[in-house]
């Protein structure tokens, strides 16, 4: 993280718990990735995974992927340049289509036929542009659309001389093996060849959610191991298709920590030992984590020297309910009342979709470590005032 980071300072200053972002870690992420992929591909995050690490990646040449009006309004909030958006959503009403298409955003991903038919709706009644235009294919769930119904959109878009087709749009999930995603690159080449040549597709690029894995129970240091996005290169760099990746979980995993508190320490009489901490599961997620069964990895800042002997404690979260455990038997050294726990690789995810609202504990303050600087992004919010 940055250099001889003082957790305590910095909980004694802003108040645990929180969530500390690395500015300096998430750019060379980018671009270690980027270094990785090949000429015919190009980047693009994700911006669900952590919308705050989008503004230190303003200047890289990469696309945002945006999914809703509200991470819309992120982007413009970020002086992110709409010729960097793309706008996608499972569900967009025509007045989201609207919008992106007003103000002129690098493409707008269609789902369905009705995303279709509001996109041709709003070129009638707007001030026409050429408006590059992905079409998603389903990959079996709810997103995107059957090949059906997906070329019937072709059909359509081609009669409308401002609507640029420019790829099919695939993603099925996260944390994919390559067997998988070999088997996905070999399935859609396959379509998109047969798109490009019953449609007369020129240049059909295939924008592809690779949902590369990221190993957050791994005793090694993740941040530096690049094998995934390696060996996915490899898959695509002889392709006949330019590609736009998606990544998110990917690439933010391993740019924040989470620092809490702990808040008391007791036995249940029966060899069990709790830390219970100020955060917890509606601030904490790792993704394969199964109730808490797998160690994610852990620092214990303690506030006086430590013996070597450990004792397995279950770290609990302060919601009252029996499922606020984020995890089971880790080995601590005699952990006390105000001692802080650092939890790593927490960039994805869990700062943007925690259950913030149970129980209205207060929203944690996201602070961003830029070399030596510490700034504040966001303060502690209080959440009892949207239940009440």
């Amino acid at each position: 993280m940055c250099a001889k980071t003082d957790y305590a300072l910095l909980a004694e200053k802003y108040s645990t718990p929180f969530y500390l972002l690395n500015k300096k870690a998430a750019i060379k992420r980018i671009e270690e990735i980027q270094k990785r992929l090949p000429q015919n591909a190009r980047l693009c995050y994700a911006i669900k995974a952590n919308a705050f690490l989008m503004s230190f990646f303003k200047v890289q040449d990469i696309l945002f992927e945006v999914c809703s009006p509200g991470e819309l309004s992120i982007c413009q909030k970020q002086g992110i340049s709409p010729d960097k958006i793309v706008f996608s959503g499972v569900v967009k009403s025509l007045e989201d289509i609207k919008r992106a298409y007003n103000l002129k955003v690098h493409t707008i991903t269609l789902e369905s036929k009705t995303h279709c038919d509001f996109l041709l709706e709003t070129v009638k009644d707007s001030d026409r542009h050429i408006q590059n235009v992905i079409l998603r294919l389903t990959g079996g769930n709810q997103f995107g659309m059957s090949e059906k119904d997906l070329e019937e959109c072709i059909t359509k878009i081609q009669n409308e001389p401002s609507l640029k087709i420019r790829g099919i749009h695939f993603f099925t999930g996260t944390q994919k093996k390559i067997k998988t995603i070999t088997e996905e690159i070999t399935f859609i080449e396959e379509y998109c060849t047969k798109l490009k040549k019953q449609f007369n597709l020129e240049n059909l690029e295939i924008e592809y959610g690779a949902g590369l894995p990221y190993d957050y129970f791994s005793e090694n240091d993740e941040s530096s191991n690049f094998t995934a996005i390696e060996e996915f290169a490899e898959l695509i760099e002889n392709s006949n298709f330019n590609y736009v990746i998606e990544l998110g979980r990917y690439i933010a995993s391993p740019c924040a920590k989470y620092v809490t508190k702990i808040m008391d320490v007791k036995s249940d009489g029966k060899n069990n030992n709790y830390c219970l901490i100020d955060g917890g599961i509606n601030h904490i997620n790792y993704y394969g984590q199964m109730m808490g069964m797998k160690l994610p990895k852990i620092e214990h800042i303690a506030q006086k020297d430590l013996s070597d002997n450990k004792d397995n404690y279950t770290i609990a979260g302060s919601l009252c309910t029996t499922a606020d455990i984020v995890v089971r038997k880790v080995p601590l050294c005699s952990p006390a009342t105000g001692d802080l726990l650092v939890f790593n690789d927490i960039g994805a995810y869990s700062i943007t979709e925690g259950i913030y609202l149970f129980l209205s504990h207060p929203l944690p303050s996201v602070l961003c470590c830029d070399g030596d600087k510490i700034s504040l992004l966001r303060k502690a919010e209080e959440t009892y005032i949207l239940n009440s």
